[in-house]
């Protein structure tokens, strides 16, 4: 039977949760669900943990306000949040990914990663409508705040990529260009390390063998 040792104790492999090692996992959609489970996971950390803790983060992203709800809760961690993007990092996604510890911030060699303008409909009388595009216009600048407080990137930068008019693709390696991330990696870092990545193509990979 698979088993591995944690603190002392001989458990099944299977019995080992991610989230007793530090790890949490985000993966689909950003909706009331998924930021439950991982702000919950933030939380306890913060009152059970003494060490750094990492999100895994593949999604298509989702709902703005529940994102920004994680977004506040990281910014307020007394523990670094460390990020790890794989697969998709998507919309809501990148504000996630790159809310987490500069120079912890880590996107896996073949992740795609797409920003593109928030989606929002409304209907109702004219003071309704103006009502909601004041809401709208503050949205926005939440975005804008965001993006320059946690990236490299301009207010003009900004407005040309993420609230560009159609979907706009980035790769791992202009993700890091734009601050949005410290690091493309093509082998999971050790999650107890404070950092040491190796960029892929920087430097030789660690060996394999067995011993």
């Amino acid at each position: 039977m698979d088993t591995t040792q944690l603190e002392g104790l001989r458990l099944d492999f299977n019995e080992v949760s991610l989230e007793s090692m530090g790890v949490h996992m985000l993966s689909g959609t950003v909706d009331s669900d998924t930021i439950r489970d991982a702000t919950t996971f933030v939380l306890k950390a913060n009152l059970l943990l003494s060490d750094d803790i990492t999100l895994v983060l593949n999604t298509v992203g989702g709902d703005t306000s529940e994102g920004f709800a994680l977004v506040d809760v990281m910014d307020a961690s007394r523990l670094k949040v460390k990020t790890i993007g794989m697969g998709n990092i998507i919309s809501m996604g990148i504000l996630l990914m790159c809310a987490g510890a500069k120079g912890h911030r880590v996107m896996m060699k073949n992740t795609c990663a797409m920003a593109h303008q928030f989606a929002a409909y409304t209907e109702g009388k004219f003071h309704e409508l103006m009502a909601s595009h004041r809401s709208l216009m503050y949205l926005k600048q939440q975005f804008i705040t965001h993006f320059l407080r946690h990236t490299t990137m301009t207010e003009k930068q900004i407005n040309d990529i993420m609230f560009a008019p159609t979907d706009r693709y980035l790769s791992p390696v202009e993700c890091k260009k734009y601050g949005i991330i410290d690091h493309v990696i093509d082998e999971l870092p050790e999650f107890n390390l404070d950092g040491g990545f190796a960029d892929v193509g920087t430097a030789p990979r660690r060996s394999k063998g067995k011993k």
